[in-house]
């Protein structure tokens, strides 16, 4: 039992071993890359200015427009207000939501764009006094939004959070109901909002990058609010 447990104890420490010499190695790679790379000539000619670490930008440029599109899964999280005459209800809280987003990445950390959309919130059906019933509300976000990747925490793995932003809205929705009882009515409402996301994003090359994102609509004037789970395709259209 002794031998099995050296044998183990051996493997375990050699293991180590070689898992730090690849990673000494890949860090020397790294950093002479850097070194070659990490100052770039600024429209000044007498000044130099450092890349920033970034999750979704090359090592060539310091602008770019990265245009975003995602769909997913939408769950309405607040009260719903049920017709309490309606019989045989059946309510579907759930939706498929999309989004489309175009953001503006400076020589910082901060990024502004705009994002719009379509987002489900609810709805149901029954019978009214005999009638059959339907109703559906949907959403169209129209947003300015900023984000800013974590690349600068400290304290945790670094390969897991240089990849993660947080981004956050304000602007208007465009809250539409349909209505189908005796006839179809429907009806548009504009509502101030908000919205707050976490992504993490994972490259597939130069310009493209797939990411996962969560995030929260919140239409206040209306009380419309939908939990929202999207993948999302991001690609860097222009860079300079």
């Amino acid at each position: 039992m002794k031998k099995y447990l050296y044998l183990i104890v051996w493997a375990v420490f050699l293991l180590v071993i070689h898992t730090a010499a690849n990673g000494q190695s890949r860090r020397r790679t790294t950093d002479s890359t850097r070194i070659r790379r990490v100052w770039r000539l600024s429209g000044d000619s007498t000044r130099f200015r450092p890349r920033l670490p970034d999750s979704i930008r090359t090592r060539r440029w310091d602008y770019a427009v990265v245009v975003t599109i995602g769909g997913g899964l939408s769950y309405y999280s607040t009260h719903l207000g049920v017709p309490s005459n309606l019989e045989q209800a059946r309510i579907s809280r759930f939706g498929t939501p999309s989004s489309f987003r175009v953001m503006w990445y400076p020589d910082h950390r901060l990024r502004v764009g705009l994002e719009t959309g379509w987002t489900t919130m609810y709805r149901y059906r029954g019978n009214v006094d005999g009638v059959r019933t339907r109703v559906y509300v949907s959403a169209v976000p129209m947003l300015l939004v900023f984000s800013m990747p974590l690349a600068w925490v400290r304290g945790f793995e670094r390969n897991l959070v240089r990849r993660m932003a947080i981004t956050v809205g304000t602007g208007a929705y465009i809250n539409h109901s349909r209505l189908d009882y005796a006839g179809i009515v429907e009806s548009n409402t504009i509502s101030l909002g908000w919205m707050a996301a976490a992504s993490y994003t994972y490259p597939l090359g130069r310009r493209f990058r797939v990411a996962g994102e969560v995030k929260w609509f919140d239409a206040v004037a209306v009380e419309n609010a939908a939990f929202t789970a999207e993948l999302q395709l991001m690609w860097r259209a222009f860079s300079w």
